[in-house]
């Protein structure tokens, strides 16, 4: 009888604390709860008092344009480096010979880039088909059309738009443009000289192979290594704010961080966990802050790199410092674009080098208030050091059309005319799409002018009244005089 009622107690202490295990474990997941549920409340009520919510509720916009035009750096297995612009759309990688380029075959709502890497809806060989007369446009996230609505809103297919109406026009319209064979009359010669001479006449095709970030060292490059081998008949060079912007130490844009970070296993592990929490990201200001402290390393946070800086009130850190520094990267500059002019010329390609627009070079009182805003974000420090460098760059680039006189032909775009459509900057560099069609027309009038691009007519002489038929018949018709280039 008592060994009996001796197991009973034994059963009921053994069961009592299985009961107070359960319940250990109901209140510790109610309490996890609830302090994830404070935090989540505590965190947007800082942020909201801070007024920095532009940043968490970016997610509500992920697909669109913003997130579709942000770098998004992989290694050579596809993996995603979290350090560099991880949540971007348009996939590059790491290139020894440019620095990094693009990858080919990518596609969104917004843009198209083909398997060689260029942002075009076709691919393209490199055998030129016989009636193809092939442009390339390089440069940085301007020329390569950052933000613009489609491919077709870009400086480049624009350009090759009106390239292409161009060729229209001087077939339905032959009398408006200069003949290929000039009048014997010296009255009627004269004024068919006054016309427009035609632009050689094919299937003209702009081929943008701008990246966003590059500077001059990477186009040099690039020309050099890529775009030559495509026998291109024009390049366009559509650059001058990144050099400016990046320090001298670089000969190049680079890659953040790539060899610190990518081949390291806690970047593995931080790319996992941010793979876990990205679904909750965009619903949770908690999620948002840990992934920014904790699974993003601290030289990531601190956005030492303009191709990472995305905050407008940050760019004037980036400006040269000293006047030592500016003449450092304006030496930079001038020696690539020096390098980029003498391999067009020998291989006989005529070479347009452009400086971009930039918001400070219009006329204060043609911005919008949309325009108006942003220079208020760039600060003044910045409106006044880009203005102060930004003419000097202009002058020292239109140096090079003197010192290659028959190959290259310089543009200022910097100070945008009153014909540009309000409003025409989206941030401090990039344009609209209206705005892109004027820069278009401009580098379209740049075109029309090289003596390379133009028909050369024949210039039939007169003949002398004491000179005989057979003198005539000896001396063949004379050509419009060429550049020296151009004989060569």
């Amino acid at each position: 009888m008592f060994k009996s009622r001796s197991r009973e107690r034994f059963m009921f202490a053994t069961r009592k604390p299985k009961r107070q295990h359960k319940f250990t474990l109901l209140w510790l997941l109610v309490s996890v709860s609830l302090l994830l549920l404070v935090l989540e409340l505590s965190t947007r009520i800082l942020v909201d008092i801070s007024g920095n919510n532009e940043k968490y509720t970016e997610g509500k916009v992920v697909a669109g344009k913003t997130s579709a035009y942000r770098l998004k750096f992989v290694n050579e297995s596809q993996q995603t480096d979290q350090t560099s612009a991880s949540d971007g759309s348009l996939v590059a990688q790491r290139s020894v010979s440019v620095g990094y380029q693009l990858i080919g075959n990518q596609k969104n709502e917004y843009w198209q880039i083909n398997e060689q890497g260029f942002r075009d809806r076709d691919p393209l060989p490199l055998a030129k088909p016989n009636n193809e007369i092939r442009i390339f446009l390089l440069g940085g996230s301007t020329a390569f059309g950052y933000g613009n609505s489609s491919n077709e809103a870009t400086i480049s297919e624009q350009l090759e738009a009106r390239l292409q109406q161009r060729v229209q026009q001087q077939k339905s319209s032959p009398q408006m443009y200069r003949g290929e064979a000039l009048p014997e009359d010296e009255e009627q010669r004269k004024l068919a000289l006054a016309k427009p001479p035609k632009i050689k006449q094919g299937d003209y095709r702009v081929i943008n192979a701008a990246v966003p970030g590059y500077a001059s060292g990477n186009e040099l490059a690039q020309l050099a290594l890529q775009v030559l081998r495509y026998k291109p008949d024009l390049v366009i060079v559509l650059n001058g704010y990144p050099d400016l912007m990046l320090s001298s130490e670089k000969k190049a844009a680079e890659i953040p961080q790539i060899e610190q970070y990518l081949q390291s296993e806690p970047t593995h592990f931080r790319s996992y966990l941010n793979q876990l929490l990205q679904p909750l990201r965009d619903k949770s200001y908690l999620v948002t802050t840990v992934q920014d402290w904790l699974l993003v390393p601290k030289a990531a946070r601190e956005k030492n790199s303009l191709l990472l800086d995305r905050e407008p009130a940050n760019l004037a850190q980036y400006l040269p410092q000293t006047e030592e520094e500016f003449k450092l990267r304006l030496g930079r500059y001038l020696q690539n674009q020096k390098q980029m002019a003498t391999l067009s010329a020998g291989a006989r390609v005529p070479l347009i080098i452009a400086i971009q627009p930039e918001i400070t070079g219009r006329d204060p009182s043609q911005l919008t208030p949309t325009e108006g805003t942003i220079t208020s974000e760039l600060g003044r420090e910045y409106i006044l050091g880009v203005k102060e460098n930004y003419g000097q760059l202009v002058a020292a680039t239109q140096q090079l059309a003197k010192i290659f006189p028959y190959n290259v032909k310089t543009v200022n775009l910097y100070n945008l005319s009153n014909n540009y459509p309000s409003p025409s900057f989206i941030d401090a560099i990039h344009l609209t799409d209206e705005a892109n069609k004027m820069v278009a027309e401009q580098l379209y009038y740049a075109i029309a002018s090289l003596p390379k691009m133009q028909v050369t007519p024949n210039i039939i002489p007169l003949q002398p009244e004491n000179q005989s038929p057979k003198e005539i018949k000896s001396n063949p018709p004379l050509e419009v005089s060429a550049s020296v280039s151009e004989r060569e």
